[in-house]
């Protein structure tokens, strides 16, 4: 892999990145805007210059039953651990097949162990795209936790390539400018 790259802020950014576990989301219930200036910045690295979450998309996933309702328009840390997980996904899923996998990964276990779970799941796939770094092993082999890493290293794979792309673009521009 080139080195430039990896030293790039495109690479470093990423590598960087910290999925909130479930107890750092605010422990407060949020109106709207500020549910979406949460995930925002929490998700910032995967933008691409685009919106992460609208109120359209949030409004849309509550008509879906993807995310309960909000309780006298207010989101619970419950709401934005979903809203997270929608977001991460939705670049390489469709939201049927995020429901599904919610909906797996929830049989049996509890919300906070299986969003702590994926944001594990997604800083180490996301290393492993970027650096070639190994996942640790799953202790317990079940079809579940596969599932579970599959979708998260389809979503690593697809922005190491953005990324790389983003930064292929920039030092070609400025090959461009030199020449």
């Amino acid at each position: 892999m080139e080195d430039g790259f990896l030293q790039s802020s495109y690479a470093r950014e990423i590598m960087e990145f910290h999925c909130p576990r479930y107890d750092e989301l605010p422990g407060i219930d949020l109106y709207m805007d500020q549910v979406l200036c949460v995930i925002e910045e929490a998700l910032s690295a995967f933008s691409l210059g685009e919106k992460v979450l609208t109120s359209s998309m949030v409004n849309n996933y509550v008509k879906q039953k993807i995310v309960s309702p909000p309780v006298n328009k207010k989101y619970s840390r419950k709401h934005l651990a979903y809203l997270m997980v929608v977001c991460i996904l939705k670049k390489v899923f469709s939201i049927s097949e995020i429901c599904r996998m919610i909906t797996i990964q929830m049989e049996n276990h509890p919300l906070e162990s299986t969003y702590d779970l994926f944001c594990q799941e997604t800083e180490q796939a996301l290393r492993m795209a970027f650096t070639g770094e190994a996942m640790a092993e799953i202790e317990e082999k079940k079809e579940e936790r596969e599932l579970l890493r599959s979708a998260v290293l389809s979503f690593a794979q697809k922005v190491w390539a953005q990324k790389y792309l983003e930064y292929r673009l920039e030092k070609d521009h400025s090959r461009e400018k030199e020449g």
